[in-house]
């Protein structure tokens, strides 16, 4: 089966500590690169090709999903919103003749939504960058074609080559125990099934690939390694004729540096697989480029080469996820560029560095940064008397936990319950963002006014108004209790304001439209010190014209912010009251 869920009972890594074929292609790239980019979490620029590619990704998953069996070229694009259990056959008069032209004819009707909501995603992000009107879309949206024009390949292959065993077992019903998405839920003979030879209806549904449903939760079609150390996730699956063939789709054309990598990622998947399957090795990988519509074949590791590669993957993840990293741990060595031409066909390697791509050069020493980061202090303001302490982003505390009692309770149908507290007559208001973590409420069932509990992790805030809120996300919860515990603090003891300093990494830009009707936009930095990161964020008038003028590499102090926090993300509020100020510039 293409998926392996964790075991929730013996996984004690987590999902967000697992090693991933991107990861180790980021290391073998730069030790540095990859601290900069997954200990530090610093966002490379978003630009509309990444979120194109995932356009085509999801377009093409779309109309893998259906049949020209069941569904008109014209259909509307939620044809398969209650299942394909509720459609019926069409009639052989009303088949499609031409099943490359149901394909590209499903693709129109799927992907002026698509490539509309990517759009969407990418507007609203902070770190986007580039100009989405500077692609153009009928040359991604001929990329899903071209993809579906490789799948026919596949459905072609196997009308021509599968087995009666095969055909039968399929017209009866049985299906692989995680079969491709398609819709079904209804076991038994499949309505498409027809008699004779295999025709070109049941010959696309036996080859459908498995994919990754686009209406599925995040993370929740990976492929965990058995130990729990290293997780991936399949593009395309052909599991017909009685061989397992891994597809990577790339909407590119195949060439730079970045086609080394797909070609490990690959090897890594198939490593992936068999660890999963028992050792059973893929028969072929292919990278599926969309840009030229070549289909490049990778060589399948020999089970000699899968053995050195899982070892050498697992040495890895105890070397950067097993253990405590520093920075010092993470030198900047990058290796040489490796040359690719259209179609991810080797060429001769560049003669220029790693380092004049890299996108944090003003921050590393191989480019025109160093490792001196701030790390608290002081600060003392040209023109002030005070001198301001500042804390390490390590340090700041943007949680707590607080003994109280429940004020109130309002139920909400299908939402997390209205709840406020009370603590020696001070009142909040309890704000859950997050109900579930790992698969359980943040909060108990059936609260009532009375009821004593700890809220544990909490993140305090004000709203709107100014009135006290205590975020739960999922790294907060409510529990009952009768008692305090050592660490509980009061209602309204916590540190409300905080001094700190760091380095750029970069500017940050976010803007939409309000339930009024009015714009809005906000700012932000993203900073690091010698103990972590952190983001700033504030609204457009509140931050001072200096904002526009920093740049990668600038060192600014930031003083009277307020903390907020999701997940493991700590971020600085720019408050009316808040100054920042210039401590250098880079280069100076």
């Amino acid at each position: 089966m293409p998926v392996r869920s964790a075991n929730p009972e013996t996984d004690e890594v987590g999902r967000f500590n697992r090693l991933s074929a991107s990861q180790a292609n980021t290391w073998d790239d730069c030790p540095r690169l990859w601290w900069y980019q997954n200990k530090m979490r610093l966002k490379f620029p978003q630009t509309p090709p990444l979120f194109l590619g995932r356009a085509v990704e999801e377009c093409v998953s779309r109309v893998l999903m259906e049949s020209p069996g069941l569904v008109f070229p014209t259909a509307p694009l939620n044809v398969m919103s209650n299942g394909a259990d509720n459609l019926l056959p069409l009639f052989d008069d009303e088949l499609p003749e031409d099943f490359m032209s149901w394909c590209e004819s499903r693709v129109k009707i799927h992907w002026p939504k698509i490539s509309d909501l990517m759009r969407a995603e990418w507007s609203k992000d902070p770190r986007k960058a580039g100009n989405w009107h500077d692609y153009s879309m009928d040359v991604y949206r001929d990329m899903c074609i071209t993809a579906l024009r490789m799948h026919m390949d596949e459905v072609i292959e196997c009308k021509n080559t599968v087995s009666e065993f095969e055909l039968s077992a399929w017209r009866n019903g049985n299906r692989h125990e995680i079969p491709a998405p398609d819709g079904r839920e209804k076991t038994g003979l499949h309505p498409l099934a027809s008699s004779g030879d295999c025709t070109m209806v049941e010959a696309w549904e036996i080859a459908r690939p498995w994919f990754v449903d686009p209406d599925a939760p995040q993370f929740s079609l990976n492929a965990v390694h058995p130990e729990h150390w290293f997780q991936g996730e399949y593009d395309l699956v052909y599991r017909h004729c009685g061989k397992i063939r891994i597809m990577d789709l790339k909407a590119s054309r195949g060439g730079g540096d970045r086609s080394g990598n797909y070609i490990e990622q690959l090897r890594i998947y198939a490593m992936l697989w068999s660890i999963t399957h028992d050792g059973e090795i893929p028969d072929a990988l292919e990278i599926w480029y969309l840009g030229v519509g070549v289909r490049k074949v990778v060589e399948v590791p020999s089970t000699d080469e899968i053995t050195s590669l899982e070892e050498k993957l697992h040495d890895l993840w105890h070397e950067i996820k097993g253990t405590e990293v520093t920075i010092e741990d993470c030198p900047p060595i990058p290796r040489p560029l490796r040359g690719f031409g259209e179609g991810g066909v080797k060429s001769e390697d560049p003669e220029e560095s790693r380092c004049t791509i890299c996108d944090w050069a003003g921050l590393c020493p191989n480019g025109t940064g160093d490792d001196d980061l701030p790390e608290g202090g002081e600060h003392q303001p040209p023109g002030d008397l005070k001198v301001y302490d500042l804390t390490p982003f390590a340090d700041l505390v943007p949680r707590v936990n607080i003994f109280c009692e429940v004020f109130s309770v309002t139920n909400v149908p299908e939402k997390a319950p209205n709840i406020t507290i009370e603590e020696n007559g001070g009142f909040a208001f309890v704000r859950i963002i997050a109900e579930e973590s790992e698969g359980v409420l943040t909060y108990p069932d059936n609260l009532q006014k009375g009821d004593t509990v700890r809220l544990i992790g909490v993140i305090p805030s004000t709203n709107w108004k100014g009135e006290l809120q205590l975020k739960v996300d999922p790294h907060a919860r409510l529990e009952r209790a009768n008692n305090s515990e050592e660490g509980d603090i009061g209602l309204f003891d916590f540190r409300a304001r905080w001094n700190v300093a760091g380095r750029v990494a970069y500017t940050t830009y976010k803007s939409g439209v309000g339930k009024n009707g009015k714009p809005w936009a906000r700012k932000g930095l993203v900073l690091l010190d010698g103990t972590s990161r952190i983001a700033v964020e504030g609204w457009d008038n509140a931050w001072p014209s200096i904002h526009n003028t920093l740049g990668q590499g600038d060192e600014v102090a930031i003083l009277n912010v307020s903390l907020d926090a999701w997940a493991i993300d700590v971020k600085a509020n720019l408050e009316s009251g808040s100054s920042i100020h210039v401590i250098s510039r880079a280069g100076d």
